[in-house]
């Protein structure tokens, strides 16, 4: 109990937590790391690094949380477990690697939060800001920790951050130049209370902000405070943001990304497929623009990125099917965007591959969509079933045990003119050890199907 009487307290090792240690051993603090797991990820690194930092493993409850001088948690760990809970109470500070890397930082911040759509959001804006001569730095939930990309960077004229909910919520000291919140749709209910909650974590994107950009569609994003510059972006051809998609009725049919009335590029220009990321450039044209770019010099950029991997990523053509990889889309929403961002390019069926750990995720949203969309629904993995239910008699079902053997069922189901989707609505760990490996199984096993048809 002793050994963290006013101490710096890291809950949470991994790829986080390890970065929080090293940053805060750096400023000299005395830290002390917890970890429920016996053998955590990161602590090979940490006996390495740190060797005079305890990593401490085992319940939180068997540890008096109240006497540490900090409390800096990880993520993946819930600051309302009980433990957690008491010391708040008690007066003990609590903070994420976010927050300390607000305290350190003087240059601008440009902090993306959503749902859906962020990584492409902030990896676009990056590339968009580097093309107008900006030295930028992409960090966070995307993958590079905040700490450590702050202790490798030299110099940076503007920071563009994804940030999760949980991120948020230990993070009291951004004041970003430009907050977005892209969109909120239902993801990690096992976490929040309800829609409402979840979308309450996201909005402490908008604290202390200069300027907030939002979906005009999704009342959820749009803050809920006074804040002195408001943009929103895409709406409908009646009420819209400056920024936002317009279809006009030419022969054929063509979408413009669109400025005002003033035409900006036509969705044919870009690489990114689905009317999803047609919003995506519209938020970014948001972004741009509250940052005080000039967009036009950022166009070709956009145009020309290809997109991410695991996110709507093209990945081959058998005999006429077209078979994406989607495993990014690890909510509901995610998948609902995948679904119809892609439903307009079908000339066939659309084949949806779905399943895994659902994260105690409302299903029936998918209803809709679905039903107008998908011709066949193949459903793998723990929360198939959950899942099957929510669909019943709405879409032909069928379901397997592992994504493997959804591929097979989907290849012997298609036809020229089908496309294949993987976009599973869940997350991945009850067969893969996150979403970048079950999309890098699935683009081994479709490849494995086209060379057998070489």
């Amino acid at each position: 109990m002793t050994q963290l009487k006013g101490k710096h307290v890291v809950i949470g090792l991994g790829k986080t937590g390890l970065s929080c240690a090293r940053f805060l051993t750096r400023l000299g603090c005395d830290v002390v790391v917890i970890d429920t797991r016996n053998e955590p990820p990161g602590k090979t690194d940490l006996v390495s690094e740190l060797p005079h930092v305890p990593l401490l493993t085992g319940d939180l409850k068997q540890f008096d949380l109240t006497s540490a001088q900090e409390l800096i948690v990880s993520p993946g760990i819930s600051i309302r477990s009980a433990a957690i809970k008491k010391a708040i109470n008690a007066g003990v500070p609590i903070a994420g690697d976010v927050e300390l890397f607000a305290r350190s930082v003087a240059a601008p911040v440009i902090a993306v939060t959503g749902s859906n759509g962020k990584s492409t959001v902030v990896t676009l804006v990056g590339k968009a800001l580097e093309a107008a001569g900006y030295e930028v730095c992409v960090a966070g939930n995307i993958g590079l920790p905040v700490l450590d990309a702050l202790s490798s960077a030299e110099e940076v004229d503007v920071w563009v951050l994804e940030l999760s909910s949980f991120q948020l919520e230990t993070t009291q000291s951004l004041r970003a130049k430009v907050a977005v919140n892209l969109n909120v749709s239902e993801d990690h209910m096992d976490r929040y209370d309800s829609l409402d909650d979840y979308a309450m974590a996201k909005q402490r994107i908008f604290e202390g902000c200069e300027s907030a950009v939002y979906w005009l569609d999704d009342h959820r994003t749009k803050p809920i405070h006074a804040i002195g510059a408001m943009r929103p972006f895409g709406g409908s051809k009646v009420v819209h943001g400056r920024f936002h998609v317009e279809t006009f009725q030419t022969v054929p049919e063509t979408n413009y990304i669109m400025d005002g009335s003033k035409k900006v590029m036509s969705v044919e220009d870009l690489k990114l497929s689905g009317a999803h990321n047609w919003l995506n450039i519209a938020a970014v044209l948001a972004i741009l623009t509250e940052f005080g770019v000039d967009y036009q010099s950022c166009l070709e950029t956009l145009k020309q990125y290809p997109g991410l991997r695991h996110r709507c990523q093209w990945v081959a053509n058998i005999h006429g099917v077209n078979w994406y990889n989607d495993s990014k889309g690890t909510n509901v929403g995610a998948a609902i965007s995948a679904i119809t961002g892609l439903a307009g390019m079908v000339t066939g069926k659309l084949i949806w591959l779905a399943g895994g750990e659902g994260k105690g995720a409302d299903f029936s949203e998918l209803v809709q969509p679905v039903a107008a969309a998908v011709g066949l629904a193949i459903l793998y993995g723990k929360d198939a079933e959950v899942l099957s239910s929510a669909l019943q008699g709405e879409v032909s079902v069928e379901k397997v045990e592992t994504l493997q053997q959804a591929v097979l069922l989907a290849k012997r189901h298609a036809e020229a003119g089908d496309v294949v989707l993987l976009s599973p609505a869940c997350a991945s760990f009850d067969q893969f050890k996150n979403y970048e490996d079950r999309g890098e199984q699935f683009i081994k096993l479709v490849k494995r199907e086209a060379s057998d048809h070489e």
